[in-house]
């Protein structure tokens, strides 16, 4: 049997492997829509325009709420249960698709999705920061979004090709949720516990953080930020870190988000093609795939500047898509957006399993981290649509990558301002963080209650 270091000593590959396919399915829900709306126009000719834009929409709004459900019932002992539910609605909604032939039926059935997808994604992330630390697990986040990046790319092309054939074939890629399902056995707690070896302290499994001794109740009172993976602040001084990695989560997806909703309208306004649109689209998540890779070597040689030149990275692609309007401005100026999002992206992760106490706190941060993502998401043509009319910008289609541009400017001013801060921290002591004596020591009480 293979095995890779998780920080606490060495798991099974292929219990790594299972973990990481569920980020396979994070990012599909409303994706096999996307491509055949034109198709699904000429097939649904006597429905509006809105009802075919709502099989991209719902599934999004509906994974919402079921991100905040899933955080708020998955416990240690029912998280493999509830991930099991959520890839079993995910997969039978993608079997059901093919047999769909009404728009009511596709509505419904995008709903569904939404559901399964919901109960799915704070997992995604919560397993590796359960299982993984330090470094180890900096990486594997790293790998988590370069996974899900990369299904975007695959995805995209796959269902444009299946649709040429058949436009029902589109919603196979909702059947990938079958590889994260038919790995379940591996990624159970009692597999990796018992197929684990030399571990130094096992993944915290505590429902409720143990109390602390009179030790770490000096170094909580006195301490700048978390001292150690496990070992964290308590109260509202922790929520205080929540909220500050939220809000750049958010602000930082609503501002690179843009990408999705004006781009096509930008480069359709200059002559270029639909399948220049599609190019430069994948450029983004396939940046955001490269740095996901590259994230602890990203990390090591930027160090405490990581953050906040990933956010220079953002703004620069988009003031390159704002003001040079040629084919390989385009395609430069989002590859730069996104490679500087994908650094961001999964130091993120590691900040917020940083701070969560126990596996069910790490579940439930994750579940409100994702749920600002999906909200950023969601918002952009609102918050932009309001900035267009405050401005009289009216259909200027280098608008909205102007203001956003000029919204992060903002945030990277903050960010060199509280440079020391955990929020926009990122430095090489962050990423080889290793378990601490006293934390240890907590964990192992905490297995053994």
């Amino acid at each position: 049997m293979k095995y890779v270091n998780s920080g606490y000593g060495k798991i099974p590959l292929l219990s790594l492997i299972a973990i990481l396919s569920i980020s396979l399915t994070v990012n599909l829900p409303g994706l096999a829509i996307s491509p055949i709306m034109g198709k699904l126009n000429q097939v649904f000719s006597h429905v509006t325009e809105l009802e075919i834009q709502l099989l991209t929409v719902l599934p999004n709004l509906v994974t919402i709420p079921f991100i905040l459900c899933s955080g708020k019932i998955c416990t240690p002992k029912n998280q493999i249960f509830i991930l099991g539910i959520g890839l079993g609605l995910y997969t039978l909604t993608g079997v059901l698709y093919f047999f769909a032939d009404s728009m009511v039926e596709l509505i419904l059935l995008s709903c569904l999705l939404g559901v399964g997808c919901g109960l799915v994604i704070p997992l995604a992330a919560s397993l590796i920061s359960q299982y993984f630390v330090g470094k180890a697990r900096t990486k594997q986040l790293g790998m988590k979004s370069s996974l899900s990046n990369f299904t975007v790319i695959f995805a995209t092309l796959f269902v444009g090709w299946m649709a040429a054939i058949n436009w029902h074939l589109a919603f196979i890629v909702y059947m990938v949720p079958i590889i994260p399902l038919a790995l379940i056995p591996f990624m159970t707690d009692s597999y990796i516990r018992k197929n684990s070896i030399n571990v130094q302290a096992p993944p915290y499994k505590p429902l409720e953080e143990p109390a602390p001794s009179d030790e770490e109740k000096q170094v909580r009172t006195t301490a700048k930020k978390p001292v150690s993976p496990n070992f964290h602040f308590s109260g509202k001084r922790v929520l205080g870190l929540l909220f500050g990695i939220m809000g750049v989560y958010f602000i930082m997806t609503y501002g690179t988000e843009v990408v999705s909703y004006y781009l096509p309208f930008s480069m359709e306004h200059y002559k270029l093609s639909t399948g220049d649109v599609g190019v430069a689209t994948a450029m983004f998540f396939t940046a955001a795939t490269v740095s996901g890779f590259l994230l602890t070597k990203i990390i090591q040689k930027l160090k405490q500047r990581t953050v906040q030149i990933s956010i220079a990275l953002c703004i620069a692609g988009l003031l390159i898509v704002g003001l040079l309007h040629y084919y390989w401005s385009f395609i430069l100026g989002v590859f730069v957006m996104g490679f500087g999002y994908g650094v961001v992206q999964p130091v993120i992760y590691d900040k917020t399993s940083y701070i969560a106490p126990t596996a069910a706190k790490s579940t439930a941060y994750f579940s409100y981290l994702l749920t600002c993502n999906y909200i950023g998401i969601s918002i952009v043509p609102f918050i932009v649509g309001g900035a267009k009319r405050l401005f009289d910008a009216g259909s200027d289609p280098n608008f909205s990558f102007i203001f956003n541009a000029c919204v992060l400017a903002v945030v990277l001013g903050i960010a060199i301002w509280k440079r020391r801060s955990f929020v926009f921290e990122a430095d090489d002591t962050f990423a080889n963080s290793k378990p601490a004596t006293v934390a240890s020591k907590n964990v192992e009480t905490a297995s053994k209650q």
